[in-house]
């Protein structure tokens, strides 16, 4: 089965490259925390979404009691998260703000569900947000959307999940950073 899947993929692929698009779409430069491809619409409501997350997320980041998550939990390798973001070159808001890159993840499966607000995998600095759902969440609780961006670090730092679930990983955020 995973060698159809492979195949498959490998087909998607080839006729992306052929019609001339790009696997992921092309991150618009600048901006003080990271970079965002805007949504098919909505484009400046997901740009206000995650500038006041961003910020918000970065306060809590500045106490040394927040930081401590990175120390907390571990990558597949068993080493703490902080000695990944210190092989990174970086702490913890130079690395949401300049190495993470947010994508549209508009139309990607992740995002047809609500319970869904932002997605990575594991050592990728790529985060999409589910434009949506993150648009409304920073609206009714921005607290909560700084916490998933900062939850959405971890991963990216080498955190995997399941487990520890999703919502451990929140709440465990929640307990260190506030909400």
């Amino acid at each position: 089965m995973s060698g159809r899947d492979e195949r498959g993929r490998r087909i998607r692929l080839r006729i992306l490259l052929l019609l001339g698009l790009p696997l992921f779409p092309l991150p618009a430069r600048g901006g003080p925390v990271g970079r965002l491809v805007p949504s098919p619409s909505g484009g400046s409501d997901v740009q206000w979404a995650l500038a006041k997350a961003s910020a918000l997320a970065e306060l809590k980041l500045k106490d040394s009691s927040c930081r401590e998550i990175f120390s907390e939990f571990r990558d597949s390798q068993g080493r703490p998260l902080a000695e990944n973001l210190e092989a990174a070159g970086s702490d913890a808001i130079g690395y949401l703000r300049g190495r993470l890159l947010f994508y549209s993840g508009y139309g990607r499966p992740a995002c047809a569900t609500l319970d869904t607000i932002a997605f990575t995998s594991p050592g990728s600095a790529v985060v999409f947000l589910c434009w949506q759902q993150f648009v409304e969440k920073t609206h009714r609780d921005p607290g909560l959307a700084a916490a998933l961006l900062i939850h959405e670090e971890l991963h990216s730092l080498g955190l995997g999940e399941n487990p520890p679930s999703s919502k451990e990983i929140t709440a465990r955020v929640i307990a260190r950073c506030g909400k």
